[in-house]
């Protein structure tokens, strides 16, 4: 029987085609697709302590943990498809790293939102839905749902970002650097055709904390419109009115909008990391956010606003002088440190029927215990890829005394009672 022999052509063909169909092909595009986004969303995270106009000060969180979300179900989509890839996530590795590090060059909201949002969002898009269009049919429809969900958050996001430019230029007068926007577009035009072939081997973990173009930002900047409460807020003690205790008590809240800016810088800065880590600490950063918000709220049920009551910067700032793994650790042994507190909080609340603060500390609580969980998760992985020579317990002991000696210190004037920030809340 005679079998012909393939010519060179035919071989070509059908290896092209064995290529064309393999699902772990496809499943790259999942990977580096989610890859870049998680280093996007890292970067914008990293701005958010610059943001200066309020209602983005607050959203901005949200929308960073929208898209951790949508990668985490890319990422599942990508194993089930058989890519190979490990836990860890490998920042310099990336597909499109000079996209990314060009968006790090941001001098602030403005730019971040026209280059890294708007412009880049875009490319994102359009290269999901060039996927889409080359795999239409029965063969790939569990990654469909996935793509189109990733991609109409992409366009939500950059629909977002433009309206917030609108609001950042009637507020403080910025607007984006043309160049550096054209410059991020120049740098996509390859990226669509990179995410589908690129494959991050032979680059080791980076160990320490980054520092990439004007990131990370030692200093946040005030929302407009917002007294200066550089010490913190007025004490109130527990001889004092209810009244009076539940005010300082919702300013207290509206200053974990630092510890949402610490979460959000420490996600840009933390070394590399097994991507969960990246994804808790999203969570813990949006959460921080929301109990902001919560202390808003209380005001706003005592007559009040939030920029009139102000907002303090100094955590933040003194925190930004620690290492990454010490600042995790400081924020997370606090909020161990202030669980009496806050159940003491709850109680009274109760007692004086203040149905807005008992949800107030009642969600406060639930959330505080989940990041004590991250945080006993997640510092002993730190401190071993960082090849740190203490010990887990050393590193909180370490927390623990600059809290005492240091951030208390320079809080002292809100400092003489039970209630005060590091005992029930945390700035």
């Amino acid at each position: 029987m005679y079998t012909p022999i393939k010519t060179t052509q035919s071989l070509s063909k059908t290896n092209d085609l064995a290529t064309e169909v393999s699902p772990r092909v496809r499943g790259l595009f999942l990977k580096n697709l989610g890859d870049f986004q998680t280093e996007l969303a890292r970067i914008q995270a990293g701005f958010v302590p610059a943001m200066a106009v309020w209602g983005h000060r607050k959203e901005m969180p949200l929308l960073v943990f929208r898209t951790l979300r949508r990668i985490q179900d890319l990422r599942i989509r990508s194993r089930e498809l058989g890519t190979s890839f490990q836990d860890m996530h490998f920042s310099a590795a990336v597909a499109g790293r000079e996209v990314l590090d060009a968006v790090c060059a941001s001098r602030g909201p403005a730019d971040l939102l026209g280059a890294g949002m708007v412009a880049v969002h875009q490319v994102l898009a359009d290269a999901i839905d060039g996927y889409l269009k080359r795999n239409e049919g029965i063969y790939d429809l569990p990654s469909v749902s996935l793509l189109e969900a990733s991609r109409d958050e992409l366009k939500a996001q950059a629909r977002w970002a433009g309206e917030a430019l609108a609001e950042i230029a009637a507020q403080t007068g910025q607007t984006p650097d043309e160049a550096l926007v054209l410059r991020v577009k120049a740098l996509c035009a390859d990226l669509p055709e990179t995410l589908q072939s690129h494959a991050n081997r032979g680059l080791s973990a980076l160990r320490e904390g980054r520092r990439i173009g004007t990131l990370p930002l030692m200093e946040s900047v005030r929302p407009a419109g917002f007294r200066d409460l550089e010490m913190g807020p007025e004490p109130a003690g527990p001889e004092e009115p209810y009244a009076r205790r539940a005010r300082y008590i919702a300013v207290n809240f509206l200053q974990e909008v630092q510890a949402a800016d610490s979460c959000a810088s420490l996600l840009f800065e933390a070394p590399d990391m097994p991507w969960d880590f990246y994804f808790d600490l999203g969570r813990h950063m949006w959460d921080e956010s929301r109990h902001a918000t919560f202390g808003e709220r209380k005001l706003a049920d005592l007559g009040e606003t939030a920029p009139a009551a102000g907002l303090s910067g100094m955590a933040y700032a003194m925190r930004q002088t620690l290492a990454p793994s010490d600042r995790y650790a400081a924020l997370a042994t606090q909020e161990a440190d202030a669980f009496p507190g806050k159940h003491a909080g709850l109680k009274e609340a109760v007692a004086h029927g203040d149905a807005v603060a008992a949800m107030m500390w009642s969600y406060d609580i639930a959330d505080e215990t989940q990041h004590v969980r991250f945080g006993n998760k997640w510092i002993p992985v730190m401190l071993e890829k960082i090849r740190e020579p203490r010990s887990f317990e050393q590193v909180k002991e370490d927390a623990c005394t600059w809290r005492a000696t240091v951030l208390a210190e320079a809080y002292r004037p809100a400092a003489l009672t039970t209630s005060r920030p590091e005992a029930g809340g945390k700035p």
